[in-house]
């Protein structure tokens, strides 16, 4: 993955027999709200680093503090409500999908700092289109308003096909030899109604 900076964390039972999930899930953040100077490989002009896996490690470690955890349990919680799964544990959950921010620049101390990046840079999708390859998803879902609007139309074989349900955020797009289910959700961190998302994952059947 040459054009990708923040390497994705992939959970150690991502597509294998003993994941929780049937399908290859890969949840698309938007960016990550640090400081350049909080990220080592970018000062020691590193090609990619380590720091998406090293969040969902202090996420999953229960020593480690913070409000920003609740965006991630937010949106598990939402996901697996009503299934089979809602009772299992965070830990297991996480490692059974992929998480991968879609920026590759560290965007700002603050969420309210991505609004002056440039999410269209050739780059950044270059970058996404690599994991795509990579990782083999069955389902992407996208957090948040500006990584869903950067997602290309195509994929290289096709363009997306708007879901007759949910059409304004749910498409499937020819990808190599599968059928692969992009939705778009609202970012867990602000204005998102577990219940609605809930509902609407239950009724997708992405989460099974």
């Amino acid at each position: 993955m040459n054009s990708v900076f923040f390497k994705p964390w992939v959970g150690k039972q991502y597509g294998q027999v003993n994941s929780i999930f049937r399908k290859k899930i890969l949840i698309l953040g938007d960016s990550h709200y640090t400081d350049e100077l909080e990220v080592p490989e970018l000062i020691n002009d590193q090609p990619s680093s380590d720091f998406t896996t090293a969040v969902i490690n202090d996420y999953l470690n229960e020593e480690i503090k913070g409000n920003w955890k609740s965006t991630f349990t937010k949106f598990m919680n939402s996901f697996v409500q009503g299934t089979v799964h809602e009772n299992s544990a965070q830990e297991e959950l996480w490692n059974s999908v992929a998480f991968y921010n879609y920026l590759q620049i560290p965007a700002g101390s603050e969420p309210r700092l991505t609004q002056h990046y440039d999410y269209s840079k050739e780059k950044d999708r270059d970058a996404f289109l690599e994991v795509l390859s990579e990782l083999k998803p069955d389902v992407i879902i996208s957090w948040g308003s500006k990584a869903w609007d950067a997602i290309p139309e195509d994929f290289g074989f096709g363009k997306y096909v708007p879901n007759k349900e949910f059409s304004d955020f749910f498409y499937t797009y020819p990808f190599k030899d599968v059928k692969l289910q992009v939705l778009g959700i609202n970012h867990p961190s602000s204005a998102y109604k577990s219940s609605y998302w809930a509902d609407v994952f239950k009724v997708a059947q992405i989460n099974n």
